[in-house]
Order: structure tokens, then C-alpha cells, then sequence
């Protein structure tokens, strides 16, 4: 009898840690967490919409005017827009102080294998 209560307590444990587990996971899966679509910040500047997008190769140049970020749990915020060196800013454009983004106008470049050539078309 006491074997059989110590496989049952065994079980139950076993349960419980699966659904804690699961319940440990759950957000990061929702959320789009790893293997998932990581959230993009999006821009709206002139009247486009932007999104972020990594911005290796990428070189600020003059102030454009202000636009208004938002997305990713950020509440929106107003931001100084930048051009970027040999790309119209119809294309692309940053945002002063964040050098690890640039902003590409939806629609423009989707799925392009080299964004820096892609946008300097």
C-alpha cells in the first residue's frame, strides 16, 4: 500500500510541475518569443507608417522633422527623424540617438535579402 501512495504522490508531483512549467512558457510563446516574430517598433512620419528594422551598414545624415514611435508596450513618443545617407527618406529613414534601427516605409524592400542595396535603388 505504501509503494502504491508513494507512485500516486510521485504522479501528482509530476502533474503540477508540468503545468507550472506550461504556465512559465505560455507568455513567452504568445508574446512571439523565441522561434516567433519579435515585435517591431513602428514609425509614423508625413503621413507613412515605418517600421524598424536592424540598421547595419546604415549612416545617419541631417534632421528631417519629428515623428511618433509606438509598438512593443512603449507608449508613443515623439522622436527626431534623421535621412539616411544615400537613401530617400520615402524608403527609409532613423531616428536620432538609435543607431541600431532604421525605419523602412511599409511595403518597400519586404523580404529583400540586402536592405542596403535594396533601398539605395
Amino acid at each position: 500500500m505504501a509503494l502504491r501512495d508513494r507512485r500516486i504522490r510521485l504522479l501528482l508531483g509530476l502533474a503540477a510541475a508540468v503545468v507550472i512549467a506550461g504556465a512559465l512558457v505560455a507568455p513567452v510563446v504568445l508574446s512571439g518569443g523565441s522561434g516567433g516574430k519579435p515585435c517591431a517598433a513602428t514609425l509614423l512620419f508625413r503621413g507613412g507608417a515605418y517600421t524598424a528594422r536592424d540598421a547595419s551598414g546604415f549612416v545617419q545624415a541631417i534632421a528631417i522633422g519629428v515623428g511618433v514611435t509606438r509598438g512593443c508596450g512603449a507608449a508613443p513618443q515623439n522622436v527626431n527623424v534623421r535621412s539616411l545617407v544615400g537613401v530617400s527618406p520615402a524608403r527609409a529613414i532613423g531616428i536620432s540617438g538609435d543607431q541600431s534601427s532604421v525605419y523602412v516605409r511599409r511595403g518597400v524592400c519586404t523580404g529583400a535579402a540586402d536592405l542596403l542595396a535594396c533601398l539605395r535603388r
